[in-house]
This record gives C-alpha cells, sequence and structure tokens, in this order.
C-alpha cells in the first residue's frame, strides 16, 4: 500500500543523531533538509539523501507538471541511508521531487525552486534579525517576493555530528510572515542577488550569538590543532564518563588561572565574607563597563571582579533558592558566602544559578562574581532589576544594580582562559555538529560568513581556525572551490588617542588575509556602519549588499572591484609608500585631503600623516631607518575617511615594509 511520508515523521525520527536500521522502513524519506519550497542549486549535480528501506533500491524523480525532467535509481546501505546526485538543471520551477522504493513507499516534495543556494552563518550580527534592521518594519512588509526562500536552521548544540533537526524546520518562501526572525544581512544579500541575476535565491540561515570559530568547526577539522587537543581529549571522555571528564577539567581550569591570573592567590579571600570590599570602589552594573563611567574601563578587556552584600531575614535565608544575575559578558565564576555556585561561558547566556542549601545566612550575605571580558563589551549589562535571589515562593529580592568592584588582569597580559569543553554554547564543534552537519552536504553557490568577536581575545589562535573553518566546510559541501564571503568586523567599543594593540584589528587584517591568499573568498568591510556603543549595529542592508558585491565577483566572475585593499608598503626617499588594489576610479579622502588612521611602527608605533597619490597613500618622512611595519584602522572602533570612488571604505590592515 503507497503512503506518503512527511518530514515532520523523518525528522523527529532522526534529530538527535541518526537512524538505525532497525528503523530505516519507518522513517523512509529524504533528509529533513529538504522539504516543500526548497531551492535546489542550479549548474552543478545535486547531492539529495535521506532513509530507505535497508539494501533496497530508491528512485528520485524531478517533474514539472506531468512532464518527467529527470529520474535517477539508486540503493540504499545497510542502515538504510541513500545519496544521489540529481543532474544539473538550469535555473527554473516550480518543480515536484519525488522519492519511492521498491516497497511503495512514496514522498513528495512541491514547489521545488532551481537557483542559488547560500549558507549564511556565524554569531549574532548574522542572527541579527531583519526587523529589527534600520526600517525593519517597512523591510518585512515589503518581503513577498517568491523567488527568494529561507531555511532557519534551530539553534543545536550535540557533542556528535547528527542527521536531523531538534525542531521542524521548513523552507519557507519570503513574505512579512516569514522573515521578521531570519537573518538581515543574509536576507539583504539574497534579495539583492535575486534582482541582479533574475535567478531564484535560497538561503539556509545557521548562526548563534555570542559563538566562537572554533565551535563550527568539525572534530576532524580540529583535530590537527596542538591548542584544541586537551580540550577534544577531556569532550571525547565526557560523551563516556562526564563525571570523571568534569573533575579534570576542574583541575585544568585551575591550573590555568593559578599560572595566568596574578590575582589567582587572592580568590578565597575575595569570593568570601571575610574581606571588608569598602576598599573598593563601586559602580552601577547597567550595562557593559566600557560605559559606567570609570576611565579605567573604558577600553579595558580582561578580569574585573564585582562584589556586594545583602542581608537577609532567617526566613529568607532558610528558602531562597537560586540566584539570577542576566547575561554576563563574557564569562563569569560566581560564590556566595565563598562557595562555588556555578560558573558560565557565553555572553548571551543568563545566569541561573541552584544554591546548596545551607548556603545563604540570616544576616549579611556576600555574592562576589569574576567576570573576564575577551573584547568589545564586558561585564553585568543586563537591566539591574533582573538580578534577584528567587525564593521557594516564587518571590525575589532583587539585588542592588551598586557593585564593588576591582579591576584584575588584562587579558592582553592574561590570555583567553579554556571554556568547558561541553558548554552549550562554548564547546569546540558542538555547532558544526548541530546544525551544519544536518545540512552537509547540501549542494551550494556559496558561504556568507560574519563572525569573529568571540575571537578577539585570542587572534593567533583565529588565524589559524579561519582557515581551517573554510577547509573544512569546502571539504563538508564537497565543493574544493567553493566561494567563502566574510564579514569584516565591524566598529565596536571605546576609541583610541593614541596607538595601542586591538583584537578587532586583529581579527579584521586575518580577514583581509584570508581574502588576499584565497581566490575563492571575498570580504565586505563593514568598519563604517558599525555603533561604537551598540556591539549589534543595525545598518544591515549595507553589509549585504557589500555581500552581494563580494558573491557577484567570485561566485559569478563579475569583473568588479570589492573596494581599496594594501598592495605593498616600500620606502620612496625619506617617505613610506602604500600601493592600493581593488579600487574603483581613484582614492579619495572625505572630509579633506589627509587621510587618517595610519600608524608607522618601530619599537612602538606613532599615529603619522597621510596624503593620496593616485592610487597609493604617502606617508612623509615616515621612511625612518627603524620602521618595521604600517598599521590602517588599527583600533576597536576605527575613524576612518579613505574610501575610492564606489563609495567602498579601504580595508584596516597591518603590514611589513618592504
Amino acid at each position: 500500500m503507497k503512503y506518503k511520508v512527511t518530514n515532520a515523521i523523518f525528522t523527529a525520527a532522526i534529530a538527535f543523531g541518526g537512524v538505525t536500521a532497525a528503523h530505516a522502513q519507518e522513517a523512509f524519506g529524504l533528509a529533513p533538509v529538504f522539504t516543500d519550497h526548497a531551492v535546489l542549486q542550479r549548474d552543478k549535480p545535486v547531492a539529495v539523501w535521506g532513509q530507505g528501506p535497508a539494501n533496497e533500491a530508491v528512485n528520485l524523480t524531478l517533474s514539472e507538471g506531468n512532464r518527467v525532467v529527470t529520474s535517477i535509481s539508486g540503493k540504499a546501505d545497510a542502515s538504510g541511508h541513500f545519496s544521489l546526485s540529481l543532474p544539473q538543471q538550469a535555473a527554473g520551477g516550480p518543480y515536484a521531487l519525488t522519492v519511492s522504493d521498491t516497497h511503495g513507499h512514496t514522498q513528495t516534495l512541491n514547489d521545488i525552486l532551481v537557483g542559488d543556494v547560500w549558507l549564511c552563518s556565524g554569531q549574532s550580527n548574522m542572527e541579527f534579525p531583519l526587523k529589527a534592521a534600520n526600517n525593519g518594519e517597512s523591510e518585512v512588509a515589503g518581503a513577498g517576493n517568491p523567488q527568494l526562500r529561507i531555511f532557519d536552521v534551530p539553534r543545536n548544540s550535540q557533542a556528535s555530528p547528527v542527521t536531523g533537526f531538534v525542531k521542524g524546520a521548513q523552507w519557507k518562501v519570503s513574505s512579512p510572515a516569514s522573515v521578521p526572525n531570519t537573518s538581515a544581512v543574509c536576507y539583504f544579500m539574497a534579495r539583492e542577488l535575486a534582482d541582479k541575476t533574475h535567478v531564484p535565491q535560497g538561503v539556509i540561515h545557521a548562526s548563534w550569538g555570542g559563538t566562537a570559530a572554533e565551535l563550527w568547526v568539525s572534530r576532524e577539522g580540529l583535530s590537527a590543532f596542538d591548542d584544541m587537543r586537551e580540550v577534544l581529549s577531556v569532550q571525547d571522555l565526557y560523551r563516556t564518563d562526564p563525571r570523571a571528564a568534569m573533575s579534570d577539567w576542574e583541575a585544568h581550569s585551575k591550573a590555568w588561572w593559578r599560572e595566568h591570573d596574578p590575582d589567582y592567590n587572592q580568590v578565597g579571600l575575595w569570593s568570601g565574607k571575610g574581606f571588608d570590599d569598602a576598599v573598593w570602589p563601586t559602580l552601577v552594573a547597567s550595562g557593559v563597563w566600557e560605559s559606567s563611567g570609570v576611565p579605567a574601563l573604558r577600553a579595558f578587556d580582561g578580569v574585573v571582579w564585582y562584589r556586594q552584600t545583602v542581608t537577609l531575614t532567617a526566613d529568607q535565608a532558610a528558602h531562597a533558592v537560586s540566584l539570577d544575575l542576566g547575561p554576563v559578558d563574557d564569562s563569569d565564576t560566581t560564590w556566595v558566602n565563598g562557595v562555588l555556585v556555578g560558573t558560565t561561558d557565553g555572553w548571551t547566556l543568563p545566569r541561573h544559578y541552584t544554591l546548596p542549601k545551607g548556603t545563604l545566612k540570616a544576616g549579611q550575605n556576600v555574592i562576589a562574581v569574576r567576570v573576564l571580558d575577551s573584547g568589545g563589551g564586558g561585564g553585568l549589562y543586563d537591566a539591574p532589576s533582573d538580578r534577584a535571589l528567587l525564593l521557594e515562593s516564587g518571590a525575589r529580592i532583587t539585588l542592588s544594580a551598586e557593585w564593588h568592584y576591582h579591576i584584575g588582569a588584562d587579558i592582553k597580559a592574561m590570555g583567553t582562559p579554556p571554556t568547558a569543553p561541553w558548554s552549550e554554547a562554548a564547546a569546540p564543534a558542538v555547532l558544526y555538529n548541530g546544525m551544519i552537519a544536518p545540512v552537509a552536504p547540501y549542494s551550494l553557490r556559496g558561504i556568507a560568513w560574519y563572525q569573529g568577536e568571540s575571537n578577539a581575545g585570542n587572534p593567533a589562535l583565529y588565524a589559524k581556525l579561519l582557515p581551517a573553518l573554510v577547509k573544512d566546510w569546502r571539504e563538508h559541501f564537497e565543493a574544493p572551490d567553493l566561494p567563502f564571503l566574510v564579514v569584516q568586523l565591524s566598529a565596536f567599543g571605546t576609541p583610541q588617542d593614541v596607538p595601542a594593540a586591538s583584537g578587532w584589528g586583529e581579527i579584521r587584517d586575518i580577514q583581509r588575509q584570508l581574502e588576499q591568499n584565497d581566490p575563492h573568498v571575498g570580504m565586505a568591510v563593514s568598519y563604517d556602519v558599525g555603533d561604537r556603543f551598540d556591539i549589534h549595529p543595525t545598518q544591515k542592508r549595507q553589509v549585504g549588499l557589500r555581500l552581494a558585491l563580494a558573491a557577484r565577483k567570485v561566485a559569478y566572475g563579475e569583473a568588479l572591484k570589492l573596494g581599496p585593499r594594501p598592495e605593498r608598503v616600500y620606502r620612496r626617499g625619506n617617505d613610506l609608500v602604500v600601493d592600493f588594489q581593488g579600487v574603483n576610479g581613484a582614492l579619495r579622502a572625505y572630509g579633506g585631503k589627509d587621510v587618517l588612521g595610519f600608524e608607522v611602527c618601530a619599537a612602538t608605533c606613532h599615529f603619522a600623516s597621510a596624503h593620496i597619490e593616485g592610487n597609493t597613500v604617502v606617508l612623509p618622512g615616515e621612511a625612518i631607518a627603524n620602521a618595521r611595519s604600517v598599521r590602517f584602522g588599527w583600533a576597536d572602533v576605527p575613524y576612518l575617511n579613505l574610501y575610492d570612488g564606489a563609495d567602498l571604505p579601504a580595508s584596516p590592515f597591518a603590514m611589513d615594509i618592504n
């Protein structure tokens, strides 16, 4: 007897790691990433996979009305998994895609288009929803476009690769109802490409705010990293013996803090009741510490301790069950009366810690929080009213907005501490496992990537991770030259009036070098549409348009220039000269003849005067004997005025002098 199998059934059957041979017939159908309204990649063979009866023949048909466009057959393996390659098709549709087997099982997907498919991924600026972008309400209202399709991958963190999704996900036709919460950057890019190419565009959106690059690389892709060896070893142990893994990790974490934190020996004192924190100054924690009005915190990344005292009655102390702190940027370790109650990595995650019985006492109680910020904003940044002790009755004892604080080690000196390798949004490979593995090897036109803020505390590792991620995803999507588009970090934080180290500057330069070294990579510069007061700038349309421009160059082969990129730096008499490539027309300096943001570095770095000569920038009198490199825009928040004739900004960079 024939029956139709829905993707919902298949999704439920395989969401947590695959289907066994014994259940293969129950879970017949295409993989959950294939649904009604899907877009299949044009002009290349298309990978189509799913589950059927073990060792049985499977047939796949693409049809238009009563006309069969193409039909192919294959065979499921011993576990029931099948993978077929649909012959390449020109852009078009709508089609029906039908899979069937010799037992009469069949599944048909309708309204299938053939066009270009993009995977959009990264952290919060890729996740940022269309409804919250500039003019979001009108953009959503005008989103009706049957040629644009969207697949939003649900958040899912997994210790091992899975084949489905934690909840139902569907391809959706772009409409005011389907787009409000999808990626604004990805939507604007795809809409622009649809307008320029007149070809259907499909976007698979898989992102998670506050996540580092290593979470998105597969276990195999990370295995060659010496930096990851111990973390991956503990992660492997956690799958079989969580208690032993947690014990090992606690010892590892303590050893790291003991070695790197100059205040480590004070932890026992500062976390408990015996310390008189009146010697510490106070601040109101109603936002990131950079905006607290404390001069020393205006551009600080590293450790800050927070302490406050809460006075309780005996009844309150006996019936308080948990502590809410809201989200903390980036990670925290929290004690109550010297008792460790929790630690969390991830700046978007609200802190909710259960209090062991007897932790609180009648009278004064001390809450101590050690916060580590690895880049950008830091601290207890949510509304003070969200921080409270919770009682069994549901009543809340709201904490004071005012905290005593102590500025500890700078992250530049201390380095970035390790995060627990089983943390939901902090463990290596877990987002590849839960959000990318179920999609691979879906045939793509390219990938768009907007991420790096969470790796700004360790640029040296990111310099290896970013190219490793590109290589890893190309392998899993079975396309060695797959176009990869990257958004260079936007501006956020405190402006600098003297040259200084910048983790965000280093990340931007790593992204620039990725483009420089790989002809299949394109970059969208975005510092000029950032917001120094908000890590999530709302001008997402401009970012999407610049990504579309990069796509047209590296994925469609158009002879386009993406804006000024440094080519070389050299001495010319007493001057230093920077040659630029990728310039549309000629270089221009907005706001005057002087070009802002250039630094010359010898033993230290200093700002340098600069002006334009054609497609070069000249730094007069800067060819000093010990000058070794030139930097441009080297700050978390660069104020720059160098553009080209197409109004595209020059990329920040650091480059040695030839």
